[in-house]
């Protein structure tokens, strides 16, 4: 019988500690949404929400037929149907091997080469980037990808498992850091006017701004992002 182990809560209370498990892959940037770091981290002042653009998940194929040679095929004629049901989806559902932040296309992977064989049972981990539709909430998504999973057939004695992890994803996070900049600037000039005038004017330091942007889920398919800055300010009087 076909198992499915899902997380039920995907996202944290806002008083939560920070989450901190979070991976940069080229154009996208990604946070993990139920993992709850016990360490205090500062976040600076300046920070924008965005609505996620999409949810991985990470789903195990594996069989206990006795014949490893057989285990193969199974998982790989699995493996062709899953994906095949992917493309079918417009981009809905885009399928990679691997696990979040390690994975890779599926046209560049060969089925002996993600196979995983574990001397009785055999697997395969693959990757669904789930695309979140306008007004979808986390349980609606939620339930799309089990539905995906559910329908999509195995062979032999092939069982799934969808980890109980989930990541919240952004593509293109450079489009908001341009945004955070503007922010920035906004709240350095509203310093000088509230500190400074023309007798005493201050000087605004700023460190840490060549970083990358991080994320931290705050909401159920919301990420606040943020550049890890520092602030400080100088009096220019006598200067």
């Amino acid at each position: 019988m076909n198992r499915i182990l899902l997380g039920a809560i995907a996202a944290m209370a806002l008083a939560a500690p920070v989450a901190q498990a979070q991976v940069v892959r080229g154009d996208q940037i990604v946070a993990q949404s139920n993992y709850v770091s016990r360490q205090q981290v500062a976040i600076p002042q300046i920070s924008i929400v965005v609505r996620a653009d999409f949810v991985l998940f990470s789903v195990r194929y594996e069989t206990g037929t006795r014949a490893a040679d057989e285990r193969e095929n199974e998982l790989s004629r699995t493996f062709t149907t899953v994906t095949q049901r992917g493309g079918r989806t417009n981009g809905d559902v885009v399928i990679e091997v691997g696990s979040p932040g390690n994975s890779a296309a599926v046209e560049t992977a060969a089925i002996k080469e993600v196979v995983m064989d574990q001397g009785e049972r055999s697997y395969i981990d693959l990757v669904l980037k789930v695309a979140v539709k306008p007004n979808e909430t986390f349980d609606a998504i939620r339930a799309r990808t089990e539905k995906f999973v559910a329908d999509a057939p195995v062979a032999g004695r092939v069982e799934y498992v969808i980890g109980d992890s989930q990541f919240l994803g952004v593509s293109e996070p450079k489009k908001h850091r341009e945004t955070l900049i503007t922010a920035i600037a906004n709240d350095v000039k509203l310093m000088q006017a509230s500190f400074g005038g023309p007798n005493s004017p201050v000087r605004v330091n700023l460190t840490g701004m060549e970083q990358r942007v991080q994320t931290r889920p705050v909401g159920p398919l919301d990420l606040e992002i943020y550049i890890p800055y520092s602030m400080s300010l100088t009096s220019g009087a006598g200067n």
